[in-house]
């Protein structure tokens, strides 16, 4: 910004009167550059915090915007649900209903495999029993076997140990501790078996 000093010509006629050399005063100019740039920073400040609140003012109404849109969508969905409650209980009670049934049918295939489980077990131990060997006693406890008998010979007790190793579809963990000779001259063995429920 420029200043120029209107006092100039007085202060010249002024000292051309006590000088006397000169005829005329140039007046006299003063520039002070500091005092634009001081001038514009306040200005400047102004418009700064102007675009800021701006732009908060766009952010608020955006947020608003979104608030509103979301508000809208929530009562949208509730009415929705209020709209579809009816059909989503009837859904439940029907999938209650179908796991029920699914459970009873689940039951009886288990006790109709279970009730076929005993023929099947005792027709494969059939199979399984050379002529010379024979059975006193069979007894379960839980799936484990335990046959209680008596053979004619080592070899034929051995050979029913054998034919039950052979069957692994019905028969696992299979404990054979031996036989002895018992007090009629046959041969006493007691063998015990794991049951598979292969039905």
């Amino acid at each position: 910004m420029i200043k120029i000093n209107l006092l100039g010509d007085a202060l010249g006629q002024s000292g051309a009167k006590k000088g006397g050399d000169k005829a005329t005063a140039e007046p006299v100019q003063v520039y002070t550059g500091e005092g634009g740039s001081r001038a514009s920073l306040p200005i400047a400040g102004v418009v700064v915090g102007l675009v800021f609140a701006a732009l908060g003012g766009v952010y608020y109404l955006w947020l608003n915007s979104e608030f509103t849109k979301a508000e809208k969508r929530r009562t949208e969905l509730e009415r929705d649900k209020k709209q579809y409650e009816p059909y989503i209980a009837l859904e439940k009670k029907f999938r209650e209903k179908k796991d029920a049934l699914q459970k009873k049918e689940e039951v009886m295939t288990t006790l109709k495999r279970q009730q076929a489980l005993p023929v099947h077990f005792l027709e494969e131990l059939a199979n399984s029993l050379p002529d010379d060997v024979w059975f006193k006693k069979i007894s379960q406890k839980g799936a484990m076997i335990t046959v209680e008998g008596e053979g004619r010979n080592f070899e034929s007790i051995n050979a029913f140990y054998g034919n039950l190793q052979s069957r692994t579809r019905w028969f696992k963990k299979i404990n054979y501790p031996g036989a002895k000779r018992g007090t009629t001259g046959s041969f006493e063995f007691s063998i015990s078996f794991e049951l598979q429920n292969a039905v």
